[in-house]
C-alpha cells in the first residue's frame, strides 16, 4: 500500500526517511488555497520497479519524441541515461526530481523525456506511469490556465 504524506508531516522525518521519499505531485485541498507537495515514500529501491503495467507500451509510445528533440536534448538525455544506468540510487534520483520539476515548471516536453528514460528503467513506478498518463491526456503540452496544482474538489 502505498505511503502518502503532506509537506509538514515529510519536514519531520528523520533525513534518512526522507531519503526514500519522493514528491509525487502539488495539490491543494478542498477549503484551502494554499497548494501544498504530496510524498511518496518508496519503502522498496526504486530499483525493484521492474513490473511493467499492462499499458507500458503504450507509455513508452506516448513519451516518445522527435529526432529535433533528439539533437536539441542530447546532453541531458545522455546524462539522464548514465545516472538512470548507475548503481546508486542518489544518481537515478536525480534524474526522477529533474523530471517532476520539469513537471512543476511546466515545461511537459521536458518531463516527457525523463518520464520516458525513467520508465524504460523502472516501469514499475506508478507515480510516474500516472504522472505520464495525465500528461498524455494533455499531448505534454502545459495548458496556459495550469496554475502549477491540481486543485483536489472532495476530501
Amino acid at each position: 500500500v502505498p505511503l502518502l504524506m503532506s509537506e509538514a508531516f515529510f519536514g519531520g522525518l528523520s533525513g534518512s526517511v526522507q531519503s526514500t521519499c519522493r514528491r509525487c505531485d502539488k495539490v491543494s485541498f478542498k477549503g484551502s488555497t494554499d497548494p501544498m507537495v504530496i510524498y511518496h515514500q518508496d519503502i522498496e529501491p526504486i530499483s525493484s520497479l521492474q513490473l511493467a503495467p499492462q499499458n507500458h507500451t503504450h507509455l513508452l509510445e506516448i513519451t516518445q519524441w522527435d529526432e529535433q528533440t533528439d539533437i536539441n536534448y542530447r546532453g541531458l538525455i545522455e546524462d539522464a541515461r548514465s545516472k538512470l544506468q548507475s548503481d546508486t540510487e542518489l544518481a537515478q534520483r536525480e534524474v526522477y526530481d529533474a523530471l517532476f520539476n520539469s513537471y512543476l515548471d511546466k515545461d511537459w516536453n521536458r518531463c516527457k523525456i525523463f518520464c520516458h528514460l525513467w520508465i524504460q528503467r523502472f516501469p514499475g513506478d506508478g507515480i510516474v506511469n500516472c504522472l505520464v498518463e495525465m500528461l498524455g491526456r494533455h499531448k505534454f503540452q502545459c495548458p496556459e490556465t495550469w496554475p502549477g496544482f491540481h486543485a483536489l474538489t472532495e476530501k
